[in-house]
């Protein structure tokens, strides 16, 4: 249970919070509703969900201040990119609901209750407690307690042992006060087991999707690549034994043109593996790999990466390759001629920026992106995208709890 300051402050400012909130969206509501005939209400209501979200957002912040928790977002990710398609997927998604009955009913009628116990009780307790001074001040006019009244200094300082032990009782009757209004906050802020099961299930139906995708494009590579010319290779060899003795130039011919295709594919066979899983990042870590990586990446790449130790596999697998991936992308479609690339560790948060000058138009929903985005979700991370004629912003939020140890 949190601390009696912690809960204390929590209930105090919760409930100018709650007044505020509701007459906010009591008033919102009413506008909009009233002003749809002229359509002038469908921004204003419009501006009423965003506004549920981002107010929530706040709420989850100062919920898991008091419980000493992170509360994640319960929002589901949209169906499609565009503002009707995201307005869609709010409005049907029942957490936005729930945020709703938080900030408009539950926590103006909770922060009233709990303000109230917590402001009578400790200036009940406090009040007695100090009855002596309080008397002092008054003079011979005596102090009118409400149940009673203080008419002498004897009886000031016989009602203070009870409003010491008042204090006591007020400790844990207004943390059980607080941490209630904070358990409901949390039944109603949280996602719920359900929706944890559903989002699960999802990002783990994306990491089965992008490992089958990353099997299929290894077989083809293999096979339209390294395969074919360990065939041509088995050919030449083949017709150079048969010429060895009737056509020793035409033989030799044969072989060095063997020797080719097999240093060709060597290199195919290194550069496959590398796209699996590349030998510097299990040996130096993210940031050797990643210089290595911009180096021979034909844009100009400024690279920062503040994490000096290891980190855990999979992070560093999951940052190295949503890196890798942006890059290709920038250099190949975005006719951009410099490439910004930030990964800094934020408590337990790997996060993975990287910004072009390009000209924009990727597509979140794309095949690329969409890859990035379940592999990024598989670790329960999350990929946000922002293109504009100014440039592309891509920013991965990875889990990163602990570090592996180095090798």
């Amino acid at each position: 249970m949190p601390s009696a300051w912690r809960t204390n402050l929590y209930v105090l400012v919760s409930f100018p919070i709650g007044i505020a909130t509701f007459i906010f969206f009591v008033t919102m509501i009413a506008l909009g509703v009233s002003l749809l005939i002229i359509w002038i209400g469908i921004p204003i209501l419009v501006a009423t969900v965003i506004s549920t979200r981002l107010l929530a957002g706040f709420e989850r912040r100062r919920l898991g201040w008091l419980l000493s928790e992170k509360i994640p977002s319960p929002y589901m990710p949209p169906h499609r990119d565009s503002v009707v398609g995201r307005l869609r997927s709010a409005l049907g998604d029942s957490a936005l609901w729930k945020d709703l009955l938080w900030l408009l009913i539950v926590l103006p009628v909770l922060g009233l209750v709990a303000f109230t116990v917590v402001v009578s009780v400790w200036g009940t307790a406090i009040g007695m407690a100090l009855m002596p001074a309080w008397y002092w001040t008054t003079g011979d006019v005596g102090v009118d307690f409400g149940l009673f009244t203080i008419d002498t200094l004897y009886e000031a300082f016989a009602v203070v042992p009870a409003g010491l032990v008042l204090v006591a009782v007020a400790v844990p009757l207004t943390r059980a006060c607080g941490y209630g209004l904070g358990a409901v906050g949390r039944v109603l802020l949280a996602p719920s087991e359900r929706r944890r099961v559903a989002e699960l299930e999802r990002t783990r139906a994306g990491a089965v999707d992008v490992q089958a995708s990353e099997l299929q494009r290894i077989e083809r590579d293999l096979h339209d690549g390294a395969q074919a010319r360990l065939v041509s290779l088995a050919m030449d060899l083949g017709m150079a034994q048969e010429k060895l003795a009737s056509d020793p130039a035409g033989a030799q011919a044969l072989v060095a043109s063997a020797h080719t295709e097999a240093k060709q594919a060597l290199v195919e066979l290194r550069d496959l593996s590398r796209g699996i899983y590349p030998a510097i990042l299990t040996d130096r870590g993210l940031g050797p790999a990643l210089s290595s990586i911009a180096a021979r990446n034909p844009v100009e790449v400024a690279l920062d990466v503040e994490p000096n130790g290891r980190l855990p596999a999979a992070t560093e697998a999951a940052a190295y390759f949503v890196t890798v991936e942006a890059l290709t992308n920038i250099a190949k479609h975005s006719g951009a001629a410099h490439a910004r690339v930030q990964i800094a560790r934020r408590g337990d948060t790997l996060r993975v920026e990287i910004v072009d000058d390009g000209g924009g138009g990727a597509d979140p929903a794309g095949a690329g992106l969409t890859g990035l985005r379940q592999r990024v979700e598989a670790l329960d991370g999350r990929l946000a995208v922002q293109s504009g004629e100014l440039g592309t912003t891509i920013r991965a939020e990875l889990p990163c709890a602990s570090s592996s140890p180095k090798t």
